[in-house]
């Protein structure tokens, strides 16, 4: 990654709402380093988003994955779509 997240442009990503795999990078191919179950009461917290694979959930399609707080990533479709909408245009990183 070229650019360090900016915690300024922190934002609350919301609940899970179905099993998701948290992993080391944007990518399907990225190592899953956990599996966060869902949780209505957990509001997970970002740093910022990227594009990167798509992901496929239902009827959900998304290639934006974000940068949880605990420096690891997680797609968007693992996130309640309302909470998604509203993600901040400033907080997208470079990672070219």
């Amino acid at each position: 990654m070229s650019e360090e997240p900016r915690t300024a442009n922190a934002f609350t990503a919301g609940p899970i709402w179905r099993d998701a795999n948290v992993r080391s990078g944007p990518s399907l191919e990225s190592p899953v380093l956990e599996l966060i179950l869902p949780d209505d009461q957990m509001s997970d917290r970002a740093v910022g988003w990227a594009y990167g694979d798509g992901v496929i959930e239902g009827t959900i399609i998304s290639d934006v994955w974000l940068l949880l707080a605990s420096s690891r990533w997680c797609s968007a479709v693992n996130f309640d779509q309302t909470t998604m909408a509203g993600t901040p245009r400033e907080a997208r990183l470079d990672l070219t």
